[in-house]
Order: structure tokens, then sequence, then C-alpha cells
């Protein structure tokens, strides 16, 4: 049996959820949520205790997509961070949590971030929602505050940002920190090389998530067909 667990991201997985592999999405959790003891979701406590209760061969793990498109520019709000600095400082905290749960696997699959879909004025409306705000805020045990993100960085200049914090994250898997560990992604596939962004078949209008079906179906010829 392997594990396969993530943000609402990791639903582009939902099909291969069945007696080989069980899935559990955490809505809104971050990597910041999951060394916290106090994160509203407990999303990091969970997936400690369900590793704890059965015995799984391999672990599929995506996070890090609400921490660079809803905590970073929720703390951008009072503080000015360099967007390196955050990814480097959130991807040493997310391999600090896989450490912890790594002896309970033969193997761990990182899984790298989607490419983001929304021009910057749909995904501002997005994360300037307030019960978005007071949800995420809540679960990465920030500051509750409501003022208005203003510039979160065009389409272009965010889909680097994500590609920069997929390649910091499979240089320190492969290279460094993180035990029986592999990184596995899907960005050749997504990126359109003419816009440098994600190409439109896995765009769904107005949503931040990439097509499900559309985008798993990516995922398992590249990746899971040949190691689930």
């Amino acid at each position: 049996m392997n594990l396969i667990v993530g943000d609402s991201h990791i639903l582009a997985l939902q099909s291969y959820n069945n007696n080989k592999n069980n899935l559990y999405e955490y809505s809104a959790s971050s990597i910041k949520g999951l060394l916290n003891q106090n994160s509203e979701s407990g999303a990091g406590n969970i997936i400690i205790n369900l590793v704890n209760s059965l015995k799984y061969n391999k672990l599929f793990i995506m996070f890090g997509k609400v921490d660079l498109e809803w905590v970073y520019p929720y703390k951008l709000k009072k503080e000015n961070i360099e967007i390196r600095d955050f990814i480097e400082d959130t991807t040493d905290r997310y391999i600090e949590f896989i450490n912890k749960i790594s002896d309970k696997f033969k193997v761990i699959y990182v899984m790298g971030l989607h490419l983001p879909p929304l021009e910057e004025e749909e995904m501002l409306k997005c994360i300037n929602r307030e019960s978005a705000i007071k949800n995420i805020s809540s679960k990465a045990f920030l500051e509750n505050n409501l003022n208005l993100a203003k510039q979160i960085g065009s389409l272009k200049k965010r889909t680097e940002e994500i590609i920069m914090f997929n390649n910091i994250l499979s240089n320190k898997i492969n290279n460094i920190n993180c035990k029986n560990c592999y990184y596995i992604d899907i960005t050749e596939e997504l990126l359109d090389k003419e816009t440098n962004t994600c190409k439109k078949y896995f765009i769904e209008n107005g949503d931040h998530h990439l097509k499900r079906n559309e985008t798993g179906i990516i995922w398992y010829q590249k990746h899971l067909m040949s190691i689930f």
C-alpha cells in the first residue's frame, strides 16, 4: 500500500485513490503549518498519526503551493522578504518534516509543484477573499491581516518562482538532506515554451488549480505508472 498526501493540488491524483494507494488531501495546508504544533489544520500531526497507523511502502507528497501563492503574499503585507530567502527557508522546513517520517517508508517521492494558471488580477481575487485570508492564516499560524494584497507579480513571474522552488527543492533532496527520497515533477510537460507559462490545455477558467484529470494523467504517464 502506498500513501499519497498533499494540499488540494494533490487531487490531480484522485483517480488513483484505490486499493493500492491511499490518498489524503489537506486543503489550504502549508509547509509552514506542517511543523507547527499549533496549526489549526493539524495536518502535520494527522499525517504523522496516519503514517504510524498503517504500514505503507511508498510515500508521494506534495506541499508548498499554499506557501508560495498564499503565505508569501500575506507575509509581504508586513515584512520585506526576498522570494529566494522565503523558498530556501520553506524547503528546509519541508525536508525537516519529511525526515521525521522517512524511516516509515521504503521510498519517498517528493512531487514538484504545479505551475500557476491564473493571471495576476484573477489570483488576487482568490487570495484577497476574507474567508481565504482567515482560513490560510490560521492554518499557517499567521497574523490574521485583512488588508488586501495589491500586487503579486505577473503570471510569468510567478511561474518563474514556482520553477525556482522546484529547482531548489530538487537540489536539496537529490544532493543533501532527505533520506530515501526522490524528487519528481511534470514541469516540462506543463510549460508552454513560447509563453513561459502553463499550457492553456491544463487551465480551468477562474480556478487556481489545474484541471485534475488532464494533470493526473501526465503524472501517471511520466512517473507513477512505473513506480505505483
